[in-house]
């Protein structure tokens, strides 16, 4: 089960950045399933790079460890050549809603 140990840090993160928030938003929904970066960025009107920035972190603009794989809320799934993103467990989903 997931425990939130950094939530202050979580909530700054996402109030300060409009892409954590929607890649979250799209990616709750879907859980158990994972979606590919350009999927997310036409989903949720955003850059390929800004989202991949909102992830895992991107050159200066996006810190990693306070990008979505950096908070714990997001996990990356290698898959052949490609990686995938989703929420690491529900309960980061159920958390947020309160």
């Amino acid at each position: 089960m997931w425990k939130m140990d950094n939530y202050g840090r979580v909530l700054k993160a996402l109030r300060r950045s409009r892409v954590k928030r929607e890649v979250l938003k799209y990616l709750c929904p879907i859980y158990p399933h994972s979606a590919y970066p350009a999927l997310i960025a036409y989903a949720v009107d955003a850059s390929y790079e800004n989202v991949l920035g909102a992830l895992r972190g991107l050159n200066g603009r996006y810190k990693p460890e306070d990008s979505l794989c950096g908070l714990g809320l997001v996990e990356e799934i290698p898959v052949g050549g490609a990686k995938l993103y989703r929420v690491k467990d529900v309960e980061i989903c159920r958390s947020l809603e309160t």
